[in-house]
């Protein structure tokens, strides 16, 4: 029988920092994210598209309208991420294309109300969802996922499939196609951390393609693990200037969940 873990055994927090290059062209930071962690731990993500006049307005709304999506669909989320019995890979294709409508609806509303086209606001999105049994995680667009577990830290999503067919490309949540989505499962008692960055948030932490994950998220993990990191913490690690030096100097966004260490003592 696979082991569960207790939904208040996970520590989540995050932060999105204004890059350099934002900062010194006097424009607003375009990350967004959003944690909970009010019944299960919810990871919420996005990254506005460069180009979009005000695309900080569509990631902080696709942050904060899906973590409550999810958060007002408990009832059906426990049913597949609690239940060792249920069919879980079957759920997470079916839920993969419920978020990805969600999210474009979102966005579309948005650029109605604010009376701009979909452009405007564009962005990414990456979210996870923990549960006693399963965790879920689904992205669209750049940026990267990390996991953490006994076999130590590795990315899940693929890094060349985020970019599309162009390398200076990226799906984005009103353009994207089912295909353009990615997603799976991770058994919750083998996954000690995990978190979503931007791809700004992602320079200096996890190697281009995928391949190298820095030793400081497994520090955050563990800091995380202990109540000891907080978002000013993260903060003040992106503004050291070793974290500028050969990179894009993008924004740069984190969000991630830790087991309490007291959890992972043998019974």
């Amino acid at each position: 029988m696979p082991q569960s873990v207790a939904l208040s055994a996970w520590r989540v927090c995050g932060a999105a920092v204004t890059g350099l290059a934002h900062y010194r062209a006097g424009l607003p930071c375009q990350d967004a994210v959003a944690w909970r962690n009010t019944v299960r731990p919810i990871l919420a993500l996005s990254d506005g598209a460069g180009s979009a006049a005000v695309s900080e307005r569509g990631a902080t709304e696709l942050v904060r309208g899906m973590s409550r999506f999810l958060m007002s669909l408990e009832d059906e989320l426990c049913a597949w991420l609690d239940d060792a019995s249920g069919d879980a890979k079957e759920q997470a294709g079916l839920w993969s294309c419920r978020l990805l409508a969600h999210a474009r609806g979102l966005i579309e509303d948005l650029a109605d109300a604010d009376k701009r086209r979909i452009e405007d606001v564009r962005a990414t999105l990456s979210l996870a969802v923990m549960g006693t049994m399963q965790v879920f995680w689904w992205q669209v667009g750049d940026g990267a996922i990390v996991a953490e577990s006994a076999g130590g830290l590795q990315v899940l999503a693929s890094s060349a499939k985020a970019k599309g067919e162009f390398a200076n490309q990226t799906s984005f949540v009103d353009t994207a196609g089912p295909n353009d989505v990615q997603f799976g499962l991770l058994p919750s008692a083998e996954i000690h951390g995990l978190a979503l960055m931007s791809d700004g948030g992602a320079e200096r932490l996890v190697a281009h393609d995928g391949s190298r994950v820095a030793a400081r998220m497994g520090t955050w993990f563990g800091e995380l693990a202990r109540q000891s990191l907080g978002p000013d913490r993260i903060a003040a690690a992106y503004h050291e200037p070793a974290m500028w030096e050969r990179t894009t100097l993008d924004d740069r966004s984190i969000v991630l969940a830790a087991r309490g260490q007291e959890f992972d003592q043998p019974p």
